[in-house]
């Protein structure tokens, strides 16, 4: 348990360092806006910058004071065994995205769409698969995306281990 903690304050730190980077881009990008002459473009801009760092700060403020949180647990209960315990499932990055995240990497061939994919049970994602590789005229995608969860569905159900014949 030790260890996922460790990887959990590590996750975190990266992703606050990531908010940092993305907030001082931001900023230059202010710098930037600032040469312009006045304008309600330049002033959309500026605001829209300035609501993204407002964003990546509290979120950055929630990651600090989980890490700070977890520092303490182990701390605290440095002594106790649970903590020792090794055999830990290695994780998936996948696992910390959000849907939007998860959307991209699949319709860019990064994340392939099976049953280990962690959106592959759900039926709106996988809706909005089809959707998008249906605008995008993909159909071999399509039907690819269709045979793999065809695969995986139950078998249609059954009448005295018969299918049901159905009457004309």
């Amino acid at each position: 348990m030790k260890a996922l903690l460790q990887r959990t304050i590590e996750i975190l730190k990266k992703r606050v360092k990531e908010n940092l980077d993305t907030i001082n881009q931001n900023q230059s990008e202010i710098r930037q806006l600032l040469t312009q002459p006045l304008s309600a473009e330049r002033t959309y801009y500026i605001e829209k910058h300035y609501d993204i760092n407002k964003v990546l700060l509290s979120e950055n403020n929630d990651f600090i004071n989980l890490q700070v949180t977890l520092l303490n647990f182990m701390e605290k209960y440095k002594d106790f065994p649970i903590l020792e315990e090794e055999e830990l499932p290695e994780l998936n990055s996948e696992l910390f995205m959000d849907d939007h995240e998860l959307f991209e990497l699949t319709i860019q061939g990064r994340l392939a769409f099976n049953i280990a994919h962690p959106k592959f049970e759900d039926e709106e994602f996988f809706q909005k698969l089809l959707s998008y590789y249906s605008t995008a005229e993909a159909y071999e995608k399509c039907n690819a995306l269709l045979k793999t969860k065809e695969k995986t569905s139950p078998p249609s159900p059954t009448f005295g281990g018969e299918k049901k014949q159905q009457h004309k």
